[in-house]
């Protein structure tokens, strides 16, 4: 019951990390109206470190790893296994997410010169505490729209892998029935 939960809890993180990349993208700062959406960042850890254990106790995944080292250079013998009852669309979404957030973070890294911040009342864009430069408003919800998105690009990958792993668990309480009629 706890790893359908974990699920549901993915799949939510999953499309709030979606909806709020979509905006930053529109140049939408949503730390603006809704600051408590770094509390995505958190939930990543609620469901990945049961994931881990989980695939921690996997004997497959364990024969895998204990294979010679022609066999753990294969990329789809693995895959295989960590998404075994995924739906292989769901899959297919979750590792396209996964080297998307690699090329939207490079992005970032590219176009994000400093932090933007208030300090004294007044917009600044700062790096490592050194100003940059001072910023309109306009220009600072600018940088914060540029810096949620690179974080968000993240929360894509993190919540659509654990969700497509956890998938399996979403069927659970069905499988249950089923074995008692």
């Amino acid at each position: 019951m706890m790893k359908k939960f974990l699920f549901y809890f993915a799949f939510t993180g999953w499309c709030l990390g979606l909806i709020v990349h979509l905006l930053s993208l529109a140049d939408i700062d949503v730390t603006e109206k809704a600051p408590f959406v770094w509390l995505l960042h958190i939930g990543i850890f609620v469901v990945w470190l049961p994931i881990v254990l989980d695939l921690k106790n996997n004997e497959e995944l364990q024969a895998y790893q204990q294979s010679g080292i022609l066999n753990r250079i294969k990329p789809m013998a693995f895959y295989k296994i960590v998404f075994k009852e995924t739906p292989t669309w769901m899959a297919i979404i979750a590792i396209g997410g996964f080297f998307y957030a690699v090329i939207n973070f490079m992005l970032f890294m590219f176009s994000q010169i400093g932090t933007p911040d208030i300090k004294n009342g007044q917009f600044i864009l700062q790096n490592h505490g050194q100003l940059i430069k001072t910023l309109t408003e306009q220009e600072y919800h600018h940088y914060k729209a540029n810096e949620v998105r690179g974080f968000s690009g993240h929360w894509i990958a993190f919540y659509g892998i654990a969700t497509a792993f956890l998938y399996k668990f979403s069927r659970q309480k069905n499988q249950i029935i089923e074995l008692e009629n």
